[in-house]
């Protein structure tokens, strides 16, 4: 009896001791991230995105849109005008996950009244109207009419028109909703509007916790964040653009002067996001200067370019969003060998065998 109790006790510790040491394959659930201003921009093809071109040389979209004018008498003496559809810019893709909204809702719009335009006798005067909707229902819209305005914009380069509103109608976006902007103008000459480039970013911003980051991680000279987003985007576009960038002792980072492979730009930690599991995008520098205080970057954070009054980068301390093990040495933290958990367990069993053969 004695010899089953002892035998009973040593099976019980070798098997809590091959559980404990058993490697963890869930996700992890820190998360961070708050509203913060995104702006979705128009981009080719109709579709509407947060990222632009990390390539500032990249010529932007130029469309004439249809004529909203229209001759009242002969010769044209006198011309009337009519709303004209500019088009609808549609997300190819709904939200990854569930997101919330707020205000104020900001559009924007680069035109320029076209060179034929210039040159006849009538000013533009031109309005526009944005609707702004979230699986067919209305977000938010504006209009010039509401506040009598017309614009002018007699020049070689393009002009920018702004709209805000503090009146909007949903509160947040399920997974999978689709977002739709819609531009309608009338004119009293021909117009052509710019879009999707660095320069002329068209499109709406507003709130949005769309953008959650997980841990950061000191690795040596590397400095690595995970980050998890609501739309997928070409985050190596952005990364080569220093759209995301690391700043260090109040310099940013510049993706073509880094070390031969960085940045890097991979898979990150799964995370857990109200119940679903999330593979986060894991993006890492290295900083040459080894007296570097790493632990007081800053990740300046951006799909849409910098100057962007509407939607600026989201800047966020590595120190706030540090993870467990990280350090200035050359290793990670981790356990010196792959599948040393699983070494452990095996020993553990062999323990618990040999236990048996004792008592």
């Amino acid at each position: 009896m004695y010899q089953k109790g002892i035998s009973l006790i040593c099976a019980v510790m070798m098997l809590s001791m091959a559980l404990f040491l058993v490697p963890t394959t869930g996700a992890e659930s820190g998360l961070t991230g708050g509203m913060q201003p995104i702006h979705l921009n128009m981009k080719e093809a109709s579709d509407l995105s947060p990222e632009t071109w990390g390539d500032n040389t990249r010529a932007a979209i130029k469309e004439k849109p249809p004529r909203s004018w229209q001759s009242s008498t002969p010769g044209d003496l006198t011309r009337g005008r009519e709303w004209k559809d500019v088009g609808t810019w549609t997300a190819v893709n709904g939200v990854d996950f569930e997101i919330g909204l707020g205000g104020p809702i900001k559009f924007n719009l680069w035109w320029r009244e076209t060179d034929e335009g210039q040159d006849d006798s009538y000013d533009a005067s031109v309005q526009y109207r944005f609707k702004f909707r979230i699986d067919g229902a209305s977000m938010a819209q504006f209009s010039d009419e509401n506040r009598d305005q017309q614009h002018e914009c007699a020049e070689n380069e393009p002009c920018e028109w702004n709209g805000e509103t503090n009146d909007f109608n949903l509160t947040s976006a399920e997974k999978g909703a689709v977002f739709e902007l819609e531009i309608e103008y009338w004119a009293f000459s021909d117009v052509e509007i710019y879009y999707d480039n660095m320069s002329f970013n068209s499109g709406v911003a507003f709130g949005s916790d769309a953008i959650k980051f997980g841990q950061s991680n000191i690795n040596g000279q590397a400095v690595s964040f995970d980050f998890v987003q609501a739309w997928n985007t070409d985050v190596e576009e952005a990364v080569n653009g220093n759209l995301v960038r690391l700043i260090v002792g109040g310099v940013g980072t510049n993706s073509s002067l880094q070390k031969a492979g960085y940045p890097i730009v991979e898979e990150g930690t799964d995370y857990d996001l109200n119940g679903t599991t999330v593979t986060s995008t894991k993006i890492t520098w290295y900083i040459d200067d080894e007296y570097a205080e790493l632990d007081k970057s800053v990740i300046s954070f951006s799909l849409n370019k910098r100057s962007c009054d509407s939607a600026p980068p989201i800047e966020i301390s590595t120190s706030q969003i540090l993870g467990k093990g990280s350090g200035s040495g050359d290793d990670e933290g981790g356990l010196p060998v792959p599948g040393f958990n699983f070494i452990l367990v095996v020993f553990a069993l062999f323990g618990l065998a040999y236990c048996k053969r004792e008592v």
